[in-house]
């Protein structure tokens, strides 16, 4: 498949080369482009000769000369250019086995594509890896990856993920970590299936492969309330939650000593279900896995601590706003507020919104739905605006998992809306009337990677 152009952004290189949406693009320096990663290896250079087959079946070869950093600035038919690799998998504890029908084509996508890992951060199983594929990776240095191994147990990862190749994992961060690519790792944590004596082994077996293995998340089960003829699973109880904390702990003791980092994380929400405080900044090996929910707590609060003194002792006018957040992140919401409430003219109240779409054991932020916003907070508004996190939303648009609008929402609940970064700034400076929303990472989106994210 060539890649086609769909869109060509103003400013951009892909404009300067005259680039336009059905185009279709052959070549850059000779090198046939297959893929994004083609695409991206052949952009490093800076001075470019590109052959395009323009809609019309004419064939142009331009040259450009580029900065070693600038990117072609065109949208392509699929992610990857090429089709993205599907997951073939039937992991036990799927999400995508659990949201409602007809939602959205991208998250009903079961995405398992080494090259979304490498790009934006997605999770692989390397399940669906070709032998070429490991190769390619390899040789180009594709580095980091984030992968998903739940169990180094060979044959309880085939019974998890439905997978008879499934076993092979430790063979493959072996060839990848001789081969120099380092890895960010993780366990979707099911009570009864891999916890236990079996998180104890994955931890091990997988801290031996460290530093190529540079991290180990340990996440919660996402469930929902669509799981209808599927296995049978269960969150983990708050006495479970903290039990897995406590054993974490006793392993970043002995791999600190011999590691010199703590190398294994639990998530954020394991901290909540199991009503414990959140670790400091230094347990966190430097937040390499804060986007997949390890700690996110721990930055908002101590950025919301070195923010503390631009929070002024008054407003000119009377400001009154309404924050909107998941049910994981409430009391950590709730508490800062209680400080924007000193100031004086700023009323601020905070509204967690149960998950009536998925389910009311879905609780982290990223997943509330815009029609239970909608349900639950239509004409119960008295402010002046509402204030809402980003992550709530689309990467790209202003739509939100179950394709409500914001414009929907904003319109049905009676109350502008405000939307901010999900972080502590975003919260303070949104209160205050001083922030809109900015500038996001690009990432391929996946109800996978938002289910196993937390909190606000």
């Amino acid at each position: 498949m060539l890649p086609k152009i769909i869109a060509v952004y103003p400013g951009s290189l892909a404009e300067e080369l005259e680039l336009e949406p059905g185009d279709e693009l052959l070549t850059i320096n000779g090198q046939p482009i297959r893929d994004i990663v083609d695409l991206q290896f052949a952009l490093a250079g800076e001075e470019l000769e590109v052959v395009v087959k323009k809609a019309n079946g004419e064939e142009w070869e331009i040259a450009v000369d580029k900065d070693y950093d600038e990117l072609l600035g065109a949208e392509f038919e699929h992610p990857t250019i090429d089709r993205i690799h599907l997951c073939h998998n039937k992991c036990v504890f799927c999400f995508v086995d659990q949201i409602p029908k007809n939602m959205r084509k991208t998250l009903n996508m079961r995405d398992d594509d080494y090259r979304l890992s490498f790009l934006h951060g997605n999770f692989v199983t390397l399940t669906n890896l070709k032998p070429a594929e490991l190769e390619r990776i390899a040789a180009l240095k594709m580095s980091p990856l984030n992968i998903s191994v739940h169990t180094t147990n060979p044959e309880l990862r085939e019974k998890m993920l439905g997978n008879k190749r499934a076993g092979q994992i430790l063979d493959q961060i072996r060839f990848l970590a001789d081969n120099g690519i380092e890895m960010n790792t993780q366990i979707v944590l099911c009570p009864g299936w891999n916890d236990g004596v079996e998180l104890d082994r994955t931890i091990e077996e997988l801290a031996e492969f460290y530093p190529a293995v540079r991290t180990l998340s340990v996440v919660p089960v996402g469930l929902t309330e669509h799981r209808e003829g599927l296995v049978d699973l269960r969150p983990c109880t708050g006495e479970e939650a903290a039990t897995m904390t406590e054993q974490l702990l006793v392993w970043q003791d002995r791999l600190r000593e011999k590691l010199g980092a703590n190398f294994v994380h639990a998530a954020d929400e394991f901290y909540v279900i199991g009503k414990r405080t959140v670790p400091p900044a230094k347990y966190y090996d430097e937040f390499a896995q804060i986007e997949n929910g390890v700690g996110m707590i721990r930055t908002f609060l101590d950025e919301f601590s070195r923010l503390d003194s631009e929070i002024p002792d008054r407003l000119a006018s009377l400001r009154k706003v309404a924050v909107v957040t998941g049910m994981s992140a409430k009391d950590v919401i709730m508490d800062r507020v209680e400080r924007l409430k000193q100031v004086s003219g700023l009323e601020v109240d905070v509204y967690p919104i149960v998950n009536e779409f998925y389910g009311s054991q879905v609780t982290v932020t990223g997943l509330v739905c815009g029609r239970d916003i909608v349900k639950q907070l239509r004409h119960q508004i008295h402010a002046q605006e509402l204030i809402l996190p980003d992550v709530m939303l689309k990467e790209d648009s202003d739509v939100f998992l179950d394709d409500y609008t914001l414009e929907r929402v904003q319109e049905e609940v009676g109350v502008p809306v405000r939307v901010v970064p999900t972080t502590a700034g975003g919260l303070i400076y949104g209160a205050l009337g001083k922030t809109n929303r900015l500038p996001r990472r690009k990432r391929y989106e996946s109800t996978l990677d938002k289910a196993s994210s937390s909190l606000y």
